[in-house]
């Protein structure tokens, strides 16, 4: 009943929060013509009765004339919302007029002139302000009958006064502008002060957005300005700053503190791959690069220093022994390239027979490094590796850059060595630790394959094949030395054909997602995980660490994110669809939000569909998080900020310590579930769970147990205080057509 009547006078949420003039008038008008009908009707059946017993029937018509009047306005109101308000303002007058005329009792005709006295307020209400003054100036009418009559109005030879027309009159007055016009004055009022709460929020969002895209753009990895377009600087980040070596740049003019020798062109900064020098420091060589003009036809210039490459430039053009010695040395290292060190182990074949080692040692995170800090500061980074690297080893030893991140080294094994393996361990504790860069010292982390042989018995070829086969059983955390086993060759022909199908499913959308829920101690689905199946056409699934190792280990790591992101924004919109509003987790890698094309995704979802957020959660892994650490923090606060959920997956089985989880912005912690395996017989991993459920407090995280699996265990736990749980005792992963079918007819979390 109650919403019947809200929906009736339009006062429902969707009403309430219309910005459309006509729906508020319209609620206005029904709110004092539906309470104006209902008051005033036990004076209109009274009146009439008296009117019944005297015999005065036209005092019955004209009361209900005015009563059918009101109604047709009311009938009239959400469909001639301007005649409704004419018959509004017309009944006013009217009842006033009939007041002053047909009263014979002079005191009580004075309150028709009152009664008029508030039609400029229906006029301002409902008409505009020319309307409401010339209201007002008719209004001066009843004010001069009022000042300058002393007696009633005797233009008729008839009479409406009744023996209760007092008690009619001042109710009729009371009811009218005590609780009609009241009423419909604070629905008006209602909205604009919802009006102004929806503009203050919405002027804390722009803010929050200003805020946020500022902070993006102070911390781009790149030199970055924002250009009028006479080249003065409007806007630059910390990195211009520091090349340019202003602190106060803005306002200055890029003619004035760059060079450049296309002196035809005086707007030089709408180029591409411009050559300039620093004014103030001819020294240093910037390459820039227009990159958008905005709407406010600003510029956006991105500036690199290009001055490392202009040096060796000059160098190499100098002389020509020295392009040549260029030929065998790579540029950035100045280790032997490949060329040279296939020609160097021939000459170490002609010349001995010896047993020798030959490692690949590949540095890790050099990627994430790079997108924080740039490919230049990744290039110093190579450079200052490879020198203290040379500077350590022994003599008779050759290192060379393979390629990208990987150098190769050949050691000959002396006659006093005791076994291959402790040679290689003292090869590995040669490897720098620590290496200081104009960035900060960092601690690199290496991966390494071995390969031994007699150098006259196998080909350099040959050994260089077996350490690639030997890296890639290696492991940054649990295995980081690899040796070649016979094996392992088979191995990786299977993992290359494996990496082929793969390629295949991706581009055919054959990998789905299963959801496995997580629930309350009572078993209530309150989330769901979701987790990437893959069956091959052999009918064999190929387990998700398998697909997620093999996609980092060939570079398909990002393409495989954004499969599953998508995938889960399906799901999500299925369950939406189905009034099922229940939020999904998607496992990541630290790796995958450092990538750019990853990164740009989420925040585009958060800028254009922000409504998914709170359906949406990002579960990184402890060791994942660990290895990328600052550059993966800064993003991950970015994204929460934006309105992501960030999750700790695996938590307990990495290497986060307690003052990395108070600067990561997290949300939720994950327990792993081998924590579980022995509770509750085992009292130190009891004592560890009581451990992780108080930091979990003390942080003000959710925590979820994984590796729920008899009733024993989520008893205990509950007992223990843990309000989310995960495991196969609930339910093991299902296609999320399962879960459809299931919970559609349950009521959903909203």
């Amino acid at each position: 009943m109650f919403s019947r009547i809200k929906q009736l006078l339009l006062l429902t949420e969707s009403d309430l929060n219309s910005p459309s003039v006509t729906i508020l008038q319209q609620s206005a008008l029904r709110i004092i013509l539906s309470s104006g009908l209902l008051l005033v009707l036990g004076i209109v059946l009274h009146s009439s009765w008296q009117a019944f017993q005297q015999g005065a029937w036209y005092i019955i018509v004209i009361t209900f004339g005015f009563y059918l009047l009101l109604a047709a306005a009311f009938y009239l109101s959400t469909r001639q919302l301007g005649i409704s308000r004419v018959i509004m303002l017309f009944a006013v007058f009217g009842a006033g007029l009939c007041m002053q005329l047909f009263i014979d009792d002079f005191e009580l005709s004075k309150l028709g002139a009152i009664f008029v006295y508030v039609a400029p307020l229906i006029a301002l209400l409902f008409f505009n302000r020319a309307v409401t003054f010339w209201v007002m100036a008719a209004n001066f009418i009843p004010f001069l009958f009022l000042l300058n009559i002393d007696a009633p109005i005797k233009l008729f030879d008839f009479s409406i006064t009744l023996p209760a027309t007092h008690t009619y009159l001042h109710s009729l007055l009371f009811l009218f502008i005590n609780l009609c016009i009241p009423l419909a004055i604070m629905r008006m009022i209602s909205t604009f002060k919802r009006n102004a709460n929806a503009l203050k929020a919405l002027n804390n969002t722009i803010s929050e957005s200003n805020q946020l895209y500022q902070e993006i753009f102070n911390h781009h990895s790149n030199a970055t300005l924002l250009v009028a377009s006479k080249g003065r600087i409007l806007k630059a980040n910390a990195k211009a700053k520091q090349l340019l070596q202003l602190e106060n740049i803005e306002q200055h003019r890029l003619t004035a503190l760059l060079h450049t020798t296309a002196t035809n062109s005086p707007m030089f900064w709408l180029g591409h791959d411009m050559h300039c020098q620093l004014s103030s420091e001819p020294g240093i060589h910037l390459l820039l690069n227009h990159i958008t003009t905005t709407a406010q036809e600003h510029h956006l210039i991105q500036l690199d220093d290009v001055t490392p490459l202009k040096l060796i430039h000059e160098k190499l053009t100098a002389s020509k022994q020295q392009n040549l010695l260029w030929r065998n040395y790579d540029r950035l290292t100045s280790l032997p390239n490949m060329t040279f060190f296939l020609h160097l182990m021939l000459k170490v074949q002609q010349e001995n027979t010896q047993s020798g080692v030959m490692l690949i040692v590949r540095l890790c995170h050099v990627k994430a490094f790079n997108q924080q800090y740039g490919y230049a500061a990744g290039d110093e980074l190579l450079s200052k590796f490879a020198g203290q690297f040379r500077e350590s080893l022994p003599d008779g030893t050759i290192l060379s850059r393979l390629r990208g991140v990987k150098f190769v080294l050949w050691h000959p094994l002396r006659e006093h060595s005791i076994s291959v393996s402790d040679e290689v361990s003292r090869l590995r504790q040669l490897l720098p630790a620590k290496l200081t860069l104009s960035h900060g010292d960092i601690m690199p982390a290496y991966e390494i394959g071995v390969s031994t042989a007699k150098i006259a018995d196998a080909s350099t070829e040959l050994l260089l094949e077996q350490c690639e086969s030997a890296l890639e059983l290696a492991n940054t955390y649990h295995q980081p030395v690899a040796y070649f086993r016979q094996d392992s060759l088979h191995e990786r022909n299977v993992e290359l054909q494996l990496l082929a199908d793969l390629k295949i499913a991706l581009a055919q959308k054959e990998l789905t997602l299963w959801l496995q829920p997580k629930v309350t101690s009572e078993g209530t689905i309150q989330s769901f995980e979701a987790l990437l199946r893959w069956q091959r056409s052999s009918g064999e699934y190929v387990p998700p660490d398998k697909i997620v190792a093999l996609a980092e280990q060939y570079g398909l790591i990002g393409q495989l994110s954004l499969y599953v992101f998508n995938a889960a924004l399906n799901v999500i919109a299925q369950f939406r669809q189905q009034q099922l509003f229940y939020p999904i987790a998607i496992n990541l890698s630290g790796s995958d939000v450092i990538t750019s094309n990853f990164y740009n995704a989420l925040v585009d979802l958060a800028t254009h569909r922000p409504q998914l957020l709170k359906y949406l959660t990002l579960e990184l892994t402890e060791n994942s998080i660990v290895s990328h650490q600052q550059p993966l923090f800064d993003k991950l606060a970015v994204l929460q900020k934006l309105g992501f959920s960030i999750a700790l997956d695996d938590f307990g089985t990495g290497q986060a310590s307690l003052s990395m989880l108070t600067k990561l912005p997290l949300d939720t912690m994950k327990l792993d579930k081998s924590f579980l395996r022995d509770i509750p017989h085992n009292k130190m991993q009891v004592q560890l769970v009581q451990t992780v459920i108080q930091l979990a407090k003390a942080l003000n995280l959710h925590l979820v147990l994984e590796g729920v699996e008899t009733d024993v265990q989520r008893r205990f736990m509950a007992q223990l205080g843990c309000k989310l749980m995960q495991g196969y005792f609930f339910s093991k992963p299902q296609p999320a057509q399962h879960w459809l079918d299931r919970l559609k007819q349950q009521p959903a979390i909203s």
